[in-house]
Parts: C-alpha cells; sequence; structure tokens
C-alpha cells in the first residue's frame, strides 16, 4: 500500500469505529432511558448490515490490519484513536516528533498503549 492507500484504509476504518460505537450506544439497554426514544431494530439491523459492508471491504484490502483493530477494539471499545496536537487521543500520550502518519505498508499505531492512529486535517 502506498501512503494515500493507506490514509484511506484508515479513514475507512475510522468510519467502521463510529459505526461499531453507535451499535454499541443504541442496543445498550440504558439508551432509551437516557435520551428517551426507542432506535426501532430495523435501524439496528441496517446499521449492522452496513458495519459488515465496510468491514468487508476493508478485509478484502488488508485482512490483517482489520483483525488489529477488532483486536484493540475488544481491548478499548474501540481500535483507532484520532492524533490531536502529536497527542495520542487513547492514552494522552505525547508521540515522538519524528512518527510519520503514513508509512508505506506501516499500520501506525501508538508507541505507548498500541492504538491505531489516524492524523485527520
Amino acid at each position: 500500500m502506498n501512503k494515500e492507500e493507506v490514509k484511506k484504509f484508515l479513514e475507512e476504518l475510522y468510519l467502521l469505529q463510529d459505526l461499531d460505537l453507535l451499535i454499541d450506544q443504541i442496543i445498550d439497554p440504558t439508551y432509551l432511558q437516557t435520551f428517551g426514544f426507542k432506535v426501532s431494530e430495523e435501524k439496528v439491523e441496517a446499521l449492522k448490515q452496513k458495519r459488515e459492508e465496510v468491514a468487508e471491504k476493508l478485509r478484502k484490502v488488508n485482512p490483517r490490519w482489520l483483525q488489529t483493530y477488532e483486536r484493540l477494539r475488544k481491548k478499548y471499545k474501540r481500535g483507532i484513536a484520532r492524533v490531536v496536537d502529536g497527542i495520542c487521543t487513547n492514552c494522552f500520550v505525547h508521540l515522538p516528533a519524528s512518527m510519520n502518519p503514513y508509512e508505506v505498508d506501516t499500520l501506525p499505531t501508538c508507541p505507548s498503549c498500541g492504538i491505531i492512529l489516524i492524523w485527520m486535517d
């Protein structure tokens, strides 16, 4: 993968995480109590289907990186974190200035917590 392909993959992975977090939130029993409305089962299933479509697309590009995301998601409830001002938003450690955001064929991960990193403009 070249630099642009790595960046595109990570953007899609971040979208997958958004879907995962949304699904987890709306199927949580306390969601109805907290927000006062119920999401229909059809809508939940539609979101799950979209999640599987995105995951399958990513699996075709790089199954190993998707597996890394899934493993990290189980550990942290998220698998990818933004970098803001040189700081990992998962563990809040300042990243080395020499860290290259999108090296070719390398999944960018935090040297402290190991979560996948994405630099967003």
